[in-house]
């Protein structure tokens, strides 16, 4: 099969509709195989995250994914986005997207991308006080992620959004 054939029928997949089992079923053989290149296997990543909300055999599959060692970046934060899309209680994904916002070898695209994905999947004020407490340290960016900053300062109470952000200039004493 041509490569846009395969691509095409990944991103059809996911606008199959939400939790369509014989879609996800394909989609997670896509991601599954090695013999698919990479702009097929990031397809249907980005589908899963689409149309798997809730299904256990794809979180389970791109929480398999997500462990691998071998991942380009670009590739481990479509996994992380898509699986926080579906399994928004999933404290791996979001983890893996806040170290990528705070590497440094971490491009700046990729970066963009991550800050994105973060806005739309974070759920809770302890995410919220992640992100806020690792785009504080290097604001240096020239508000660059002001989107994503304003969204979770919208959404958490005040003295934890000073908390977060003021959290690098906290010293601790010991006695």
């Amino acid at each position: 099969m041509h490569w846009f054939t395969s691509w095409q029928a990944a991103k059809s997949l996911g606008e199959i509709g939400l939790g369509n089992q014989k879609a996800m079923t394909a989609l997670v053989n896509m991601v599954k195989s090695t013999d698919v290149n990479d702009i097929i296997f990031w397809e249907a990543i980005k589908s899963l995250g689409k149309i798997g909300f809730g299904d256990k055999k794809t979180i389970i599959s791109l929480k398999k994914l997500l462990q691998s060692n071998f991942l380009d970046d670009y590739t481990r934060m479509l996994i992380a986005s898509s699986l926080g899309l579906i399994d928004p209680d999933d404290e791996k994904a979001i983890t893996t997207l806040v170290q990528m916002l705070q590497s440094n070898h971490v491009n700046h695209h990729i970066r963009r991308e991550v800050a994105s994905s973060l806005e739309e999947i974070i759920q809770d004020n302890n995410h919220r006080f992640a992100v806020i407490k690792t785009l504080s340290s290097y604001w240096r960016l020239n508000g660059e992620y002001y989107d994503l900053v304003w969204n979770c300062a919208q959404y958490m109470p005040y003295p934890d959004f000073c908390k977060a952000w003021h959290q690098h200039n906290f010293v601790t004493r010991t006695m």
